[in-house]
């Protein structure tokens, strides 16, 4: 089993055992939604004027094994700044864990980009 870190991204199946238990401990209500990477692009955003949320996982599943790049940006208005960003060879799984809490306020956009358009990436977030 290969593990692969850049900027935290971690790549391999046992990751995730890792990410649920992050995720059983928070003691915020979480929020998990999937999203196909078909397009390449995957952007949410915050439209909650009072509330704000931190990303604490994406868990990356392709259909085969796959060779790419994965992008993670965080968009303040016109300003954009790399979160992470990781090359991929041969995998089927990836996943990304911030080191710290990014809070997402109103209007702040999480915005993932991947050449691998096979698979779908699953967003966990908390609220603050």
């Amino acid at each position: 089993m290969k593990t692969y870190r850049h900027s935290s991204f971690i790549v391999h199946l046992s990751s995730f055992v890792l990410v649920l238990a992050l995720c059983a401990s928070s003691s915020a209500a979480g929020i998990a939604t999937t999203h196909s990477l078909a397009t390449g692009t995957v952007t949410i955003t915050n439209t909650e004027k009072r509330s704000s949320w931190v990303p604490v996982a994406l868990l990356f599943r392709f259909s085969a094994p796959a060779s790419g790049a994965i992008t993670v940006e965080r968009r303040t208005g016109s300003t954009s700044f790399l979160l992470t960003s990781c090359a991929l060879s041969n995998n089927q799984h990836a996943v990304w864990i911030p080191e710290a809490d990014i809070p997402f306020n109103e209007n702040d956009a999480l915005n993932i980009t991947s050449t691998i358009t096979n698979g779908t990436v699953e967003i966990i977030r908390k609220g603050e």
